[in-house]
Formats: C-alpha cells, sequence, structure tokens
C-alpha cells in the first residue's frame, strides 16, 4: 500500500497557490503552484497531482488537512458526477474544473484509492512536510519564481531539502534509490486505512 500526505497553500485567496505531497516511506515527493487560485484549488490539485505520481495496481491512501478536499473526493464527486456536475441545491459544483482532474486521475488508475480526513492538521513528519512545500511553493509563485513543471526538480542537482524530523529524507520524483527503503512509518496509520 501507498500512503501520501497531501497540502495546499493560499495564504490570500485569488493569488499564488502551492500544493505538495510526500509518500511515507518512499521519502518520494513533489509540489508546485499557479500565479492565481484559491486555497480549495490548490488543495484538490494536491490530492490530483498525488494520484497522478503513483499508477499501478497497489492500493493508494492519500490523506489531506482540508476536510472539504476529503468529502469532495471521498463523499461528493460520484453524486456530482451523476447530476451533472451540480451540487444538491441545483448549483454548479465548486471549482468544478479542479474537480473534474481529480475525477479524471481517480478513474485512471488501475488501482484503489481511498482518502482520508487528518483533522486538524495533525502533525506528522509527511503531513508538516507537505504544508512547508506548498508553503514554499505558494511563496516562490507569489515572488515571480514559480515553474509550470513543479517547484522541485526530477533529479539529484536541485536544491537540498532536509526530510521531515524523525522521518525519511524525502526526494524529488525520480531520483534514484538504493536497494534498502525505510519502514512505512508508524503502526497507526495502518491500523487506521480502512475503517
Amino acid at each position: 500500500m501507498i500512503i501520501v500526505s497531501t497540502d495546499g497553500s493560499c495564504p490570500t485567496d485569488g493569488d499564488a497557490i502551492g500544493w505538495a505531497w510526500v509518500a511515507h516511506g518512499s521519502g518520494r515527493f513533489d509540489s508546485g503552484g499557479d500565479a492565481h487560485g484559491t486555497t480549495r484549488v490548490a488543495e484538490l490539485t494536491a490530492l490530483r497531482r498525488a494520484v497522478e505520481a503513483h499508477p499501478g495496481d497497489e492500493p493508494l491512501f492519500v490523506e489531506s488537512g482540508s476536510q472539504w478536499a476529503f468529502r469532495c473526493a471521498s463523499e461528493w464527486l460520484e453524486t456530482w458526477k451523476a447530476h451533472d456536475w451540480r451540487t444538491a441545491a441545483g448549483e454548479e459544483v465548486p471549482h468544478r474544473e479542479s474537480v473534474q482532474a481529480l475525477d479524471e486521475a481517480i478513474s485512471e488508475r488501475t488501482g484503489p484509492v481511498r482518502f482520508r480526513w487528518a483533522r486538524g492538521h495533525v502533525e506528522s513528519p509527511f503531513t508538516a512536510r507537505a504544508r512547508e512545500l506548498a508553503e514554499l511553493a505558494a511563496n516562490d509563485w507569489a515572488a515571480g519564481r514559480g515553474d509550470l513543471d513543479g517547484l522541485l526538480l526530477d533529479d539529484d542537482a536541485g536544491r537540498e531539502t532536509p526530510g521531515p524530523a524523525g522521518g525519511p529524507e524525502p526526494e524529488p520524483v525520480g531520483a534514484r534509490r538504493s536497494t534498502t527503503t525505510p519502514t512505512s512509518g508508524p503502526g497507526w496509520e495502518l491500523d487506521t486505512l480502512f475503517d
């Protein structure tokens, strides 16, 4: 099972956004942003990018600190799709384009995807690192340093990014790893996956 923590950041709605995901166990991560957006778009983008980065049959478990994004992905999405992307009140789904992009990513993945709300941004090393990376990306985009390919490079030539305290050191997507892989982290995570 692949476990991924996500976060989105938007200091001021309508301004620059940042998103990030950090995989437990492997330490892989990615982040990026955009010049304009909202907190909700940033959170949905983080979920989508985490799903897209983990194709295949292995079960994927994605956690988000945003209850709204979690509910979009796990409760409302199928109903909205069945009702032509309309809410129960008959209004167009908020951030419809981002919700549809998340739906497409989930549909294209061959393995199952589950979501969990990390209540109150529970600060595991992975959620803390995802938050830090999303905030860095939003700040870079706000300062005009954003890059459409993502904040981090796909090889070891990028800037150094320290790992979360007490956890494996994250590495950019596509970086080479040794044959030894760190364990998946605290045992409590696996106990709460499919309750």
